[in-house]
């Protein structure tokens, strides 16, 4: 069974493994998967199945203006297709709902149709690319949730 908790001191090993896993030359470096610990608090979560991390998400909460990211999102290679990326960003949307926030945003890659689909079930909206919002041309689609 597929349970999502809060991440602890002692996951982030497997974390740090997973991103980059999951992301390549574009993954956090350790010592942004450490500070995200720091300051995510709860906000910071673990797919976890049988003691293994097959995926975590992070969000941020800008309490200024009730505004949230969604920072990070990612699912081992070989447990997708069972609905943790859903479970994950349903979850954390959850959290930051909770904390009050009016929009939750996070990026994703024009390419990557299976989280844009997941994002729109979940409500997201956004379409429109930007061609090089990591200033390395990298792009992205920004997609946003209001909080209603």
């Amino acid at each position: 069974m597929i349970t999502i908790k809060a991440v602890k001191e002692e996951d982030l090993k497997d974390v740090l493994a997973l991103e980059q896993l999951v992301f390549n030359a574009g993954s956090y470096p350790a010592f942004v998967i450490r500070q995200l610990f720091d300051i995510s608090n709860s906000l910071f979560i673990v797919a976890k199945e049988n003691n293994q991390i097959l995926g975590f998400a992070v969000g941020a909460l800008n309490t200024n203006n009730q505004k949230a990211w969604v920072l990070s999102l990612g699912v081992h290679p070989e447990a997708r297709a069972k609905q943790i990326g859903k479970k994950l960003t349903n979850k954390l949307v959850n959290l930051l709902k909770d904390e009050n926030c009016l929009e939750i945003c996070l990026t994703v890659h024009p390419d990557n149709a299976a989280a844009i689909n997941i994002y729109k079930e979940l409500g997201f909206k956004g379409e429109t690319i930007i061609e090089d919002y990591f200033l390395e041309n990298e792009k992205r689609i920004i997609m946003t949730l209001k909080n209603s």
